[in-house]
Order: C-alpha cells, then sequence, then structure tokens
C-alpha cells in the first residue's frame, strides 16, 4: 500500500515540477541559514533583507502549490534571488563578486536560450550600474577595482554564459533526438492500440453474430454480458489512441460512454449521473472500475428496477490518501456479493482484490456499492 502511494507521488509530478519543488526547498534552506548566520554574527540589516526575500519565496512556493502555474512560480524563484544578489552586493561593500557572477546559472537551467541571454544581459547591465553607483558613492571601492575584482567579476561572468550557451546546444541536440523517438513511439503506441480495439470490436461483433443464431433467452443474456465485458475493455484502448495522454484516463469521460453504450442497447428508461471531471488514471485502474461499473449496471438494468423512477448514480473523489467509488441505485432487489454466485460478481470480486481495495455495500435503501481504493 505504502509503496503504491509512493508511486502515485511521483507519477503526479513532472520533472520539471520536481526540479522547481527542489528549487525552492533548497533556496529556501539556504536563506534560513544565511538568517541565523547572521543573526549570530549581529548583521541585523542582512537579516532584515533575507526574512523579507524568505517570506516572499514561502509565498511564491505556497501559491505554487495551490495552483500549479509553473511559470510563475519560476519567475518569481528566479527574481527574488537575483535581488537577494543585489541586496548583498550592496550590502557587502561591492566585494561578493561569487553569489551574482553565478545568478545567471538560473536563467540557463531554467529558460531557453534566447531569453537566458538576455536576462543574463539584463543582469549584467544592473550589476555594471551598481558597480558604478559603489564607485562613485565610496572611495574605498577604488581600491576594489584596482585589486582586479572587476575583472575577475568579467572574466567569470564569460565563462558562465558560455558554458551556459554550450549547455543548450547539447541539450538542444538531445531534446531533439528524444522528441523524435517519443513521436516515434506516440505513433507506435496509437496504432497497437487502435488495432487491440479493433480486434475487441471484433470480437464484440462475433458474439452478436452468435447470440442471433440463438433463440435462447438465457444464452443471449451470457452472450449479451461478454459482449459489452468486451466493449468496455475496448472503450479503454479506444479512449487511450484518441489522446495524447497514454498514462491518465478522465474517469468521469470515459465512464459516461460506457454507460451511454449500455443503455443504447436497453429500452428501460433510467436517469444516470457521472461525477469525476477532474480525476484522472492510470489505464489499468481505469479498466478495473470499468469493469466494475459495466457489471453493476447491467445488474441494475437486468434485475433491480421494477418502479418508473429508476436512478443510478456513479461517483468517484478524493479523500485523504484514497479514492472512493460510489455506485448506487434505487432499485428493490438485495444483493449480497459475499454470497452472490454469479459470474458477475465473481468479476467484480476480484477487481476488487486486485486493487486492494476496501468494500462496503448497502441495501437498506436501493443498492449501494462503495470502494475504498488506495491512492
Amino acid at each position: 500500500m505504502e509503496n503504491r502511494y509512493f508511486k502515485s507521488i511521483i507519477k503526479n509530478h513532472d520533472k520539471k515540477e520536481n526540479f522547481l519543488i527542489g528549487a525552492f526547498v533548497g533556496f529556501l534552506l539556504v536563506l534560513i541559514i544565511a538568517i541565523i548566520t547572521n543573526y549570530q554574527i549581529g548583521n541585523t540589516q542582512l537579516v532584515y533583507y533575507e526574512s523579507f526575500i524568505a517570506l516572499l519565496t514561502f509565498m511564491s512556493f505556497a501559491y505554487y502549490l495551490y495552483s500549479r502555474k509553473f511559470l510563475f512560480s519560476v519567475y518569481s524563484l528566479v527574481l527574488f534571488a537575483t535581488l537577494l544578489s543585489y541586496i548583498l552586493l550592496i550590502e557587502v561593500k561591492y566585494k561578493l563578486a561569487l553569489f551574482h557572477v553565478i545568478v545567471p546559472l538560473n536563467y540557463f537551467f531554467l529558460f531557453s536560450l534566447k531569453r537566458a541571454l538576455t536576462f543574463t544581459a539584463i543582469h549584467e547591465f544592473i550589476v555594471g550600474l551598481i558597480y558604478m553607483y559603489g564607485y562613485v558613492q565610496h572611495d574605498g571601492l577604488r581600491e576594489v577595482l584596482y585589486e582586479g575584482n572587476i575583472l575577475s567579476i568579467v572574466i567569470a561572468s564569460l565563462v558562465i554564459i558560455f558554458f551556459g550557451v554550450l549547455y543548450h546546444i547539447v541539450i538542444e541536440g538531445s531534446y531533439k533526438a528524444l522528441e523524435h523517438a517519443n513521436y516515434q513511439k506516440e505513433i507506435l503506441l496509437n496504432e497497437i492500440h487502435h488495432r487491440v480495439n479493433n480486434n475487441l470490436q471484433m470480437v464484440s461483433s462475433m458474439l452478436g453474430l452468435q447470440k442471433s443464431t440463438y433463440k435462447d433467452s438465457k444464452l443471449d443474456e451470457i452472450l449479451e454480458k461478454s459482449r459489452l465485458r468486451i466493449q468496455s475493455i475496448a472503450m479503454v484502448h479506444q479512449t487511450l489512441y484518441s489522446h495524447q495522454d497514454f498514462e491518465n484516463i478522465v474517469f468521469s469521460t470515459y465512464i459516461q460512454k460506457l454507460v451511454d453504450n449500455i443503455t443504447n442497447l436497453n429500452d428501460k428508461d433510467i436517469d444516470i449521473s457521472v461525477e469525476g471531471n477532474h480525476i484522472s488514471l492510470s489505464t489499468e485502474d481505469i479498466l478495473k472500475l470499468g469493469i466494475i461499473t459495466n457489471e453493476l449496471l447491467i445488474n441494475s438494468i437486468k434485475h433491480a428496477f421494477t418502479n418508473q423512477d429508476a436512478k443510478v448514480e456513479i461517483s468517484l473523489h478524493k479523500d485523504s490518501n484514497a479514492l472512493i467509488y460510489k455506485y448506487k441505485d434505487n432499485g428493490k432487489k438485495e444483493i449480497n456479493i459475499d454470497t452472490d454466485n454469479t459470474l458477475g460478481f465473481k468479476i467484480i470480486s476480484m477487481m476488487v482484490g486486485q486493487m486492494d481495495a476496501e468494500l462496503s455495500l448497502l441495501t437498506d435503501s436501493g443498492f449501494n456499492f462503495q470502494l475504498k481504493i488506495p491512492y
């Protein structure tokens, strides 16, 4: 269960997000250490500046965790680091060259080459203005300039810019090769899902033809249920090759298509609602929930309803570290999955076991099926 939880965390964060979160945490740690150090040596002015930057960084980080606005957070993080470099440069009497020299590394790591060069030029221009201001206002700066500090800064800046440009050239070449490989894999995956879907649809059609050759109502029901089971699996592959995301399928979109497919084959008037618009699941999980929904809905249509006001509610929502799946109808038939010996409920029990889900079943007011799935 824990392994599945940590896998879901990794799955829900791509490499860019992980890098940004690491940059936020790392920058905040550096600021906290700097605040403690400067407080101990009595440099209260720097403590105020660093505390202010730390507060802004924390607010930006909290906003990112809330809104997931990646670009806004990248710009805010880089801006705070750059502003801090200017503050430190002034506070230490223009002798801190290292910090503001390495600031352009952020630009080259986080932005395109053109944008990184533009930001670097602006940054170096502002640093130059700060040095000019210090040269005019402070006599002590003249000694710093004569000692060759400025020449070292210029050389270091040029070296960083050179390696930044080289980094982008190498990365861009690797990225294009990777992009081409991913494009080829995407085409292959589309073709695989398309062929699997076609083959499953062919099997479904064959079962439909087989059904039409017999007049046995019991056999017709068995063949029809088998056909719907195959179609529920085929719909997963149809959804996959019609979208670019091969790992996540929106729950409500898939289940609604599944519901429409089942109800179109039946003449009963049933009010069916599906909720879970913002939840995406892996192919494996959506397939299992699709099979469970397929079996439950077929059971409701065939056996549960004796009244005219037939209703079914299907939903999925998040609850702390679990997903809660609910299926509810207002039918009259009481069902016990533990004792029901039909193939449909055996399939449901198998799917529940494979998901390590916790099952709750209430039959006092219709049929209320609930799963708590580790997430």
